[in-house]
């Protein structure tokens, strides 16, 4: 029998976001992870994106089992929904003359809601980037030895972090994008450094932790300096720190990208998911 369709709630307000999915982000951490962290930096400063977008999907007996985000100019984030939730959006949208550029998240629902929109819009899709998702089950190590030490990154180091974090947005997103600060992650304490021979020579972040479920994003190391182990060594040493902080260690990579994966499976990181992004075009 099908599941009964979902009520559909447009949220515009950081705050009220944060706290209509705030049940939902304890049961599903790992999934509402990159809505939590967005949604949280939104909260603290509401001009990081122009016009963000939160839909609610609620049962018949109230409860938001469906998260979705749009953050101008990325495409709408599907972080927990069903096939069918995923296709009711996309209908919806479509009929209210939505513009997107594209869908991202969880495989299936994704993949629904692409094909849902393509045949309401007349727009193509195609796959920009196919994505894992890691936990880490183990204590981290690195299988071989690095040299240098690890440290956490601290207000001297803002403008090698942001510079290094802007390359990482590029290098990802295209040389046109523009990456957002890392100055709340900075004062927090989340993002670490890898340094040798007197200076950082490689860097990564942790998201704030939500429902004890912490990201590690930003892996950057700058071209001169990789095949050292560098990389290997800094995400170990965070995801060791955030552990010992009491909380549990996942990030995504581009399935792509065979050397990152080998770098994170041989720390301990395991592949738990996929995740997919589709571009829409006219």
């Amino acid at each position: 029998m099908p599941s009964a369709p979902l009520t559909f709630t447009l949220l515009t307000e950081p705050a009220l976001a944060r706290a209509t999915f705030a049940s939902l982000i304890t049961r599903e951490p790992e999934a509402l992870s990159v809505l939590a962290s967005v949604t949280g930096g939104l909260v603290a400063d509401p001009t990081r994106y122009e016009g963000p977008r939160w839909w609610a999907g609620a049962a018949e007996d109230g409860e938001v089992v469906a998260a979705f985000m749009h953050t101008p100019p990325h495409p709408l984030h599907i972080a927990v929904a069903t096939v069918e939730g995923a296709r009711a959006l996309a209908a919806l949208l479509a009929a209210e003359g939505d513009v997107l550029p594209g869908v991202g998240g969880l495989r299936e629902p994704a993949e629904a809601f692409a094909d849902e929109w393509v045949s309401r819009t007349g727009t193509t899709a195609r796959v920009a980037m196919q994505v894992g998702r890691f936990d880490l089950p183990v204590r981290p190590r690195v299988p071989f030895r690095v040299p240098g030490a690890f440290r956490t990154a601290t207000a001297a180091d803002t403008a090698v972090v942001e510079e290094w974090h802007q390359q990482f947005y590029e290098a990802i997103e295209g040389p046109a994008a523009r990456a957002t600060s890392l100055e709340r992650h900075l004062a927090a304490g989340l993002v670490g450094l890898w340094a040798d021979d007197g200076g950082p020579v490689s860097m990564a972040y942790a998201s704030p932790a939500s429902g004890g479920v912490t990201r590690i994003s930003g892996v950057w190391t700058p071209e001169a300096l990789r095949g050292r182990g560098y990389a290997s060594a800094v995400v170990t040493a965070l995801s060791t720190a955030r552990q010992d902080a009491g909380e549990a260690c996942m990030l995504f990579t581009d399935l792509a990208n065979p050397t990152s994966n080998a770098i994170y499976q041989a720390i301990g990181y395991r592949r738990v998911g996929d995740n997919v992004n589709i571009a829409f075009s006219a």
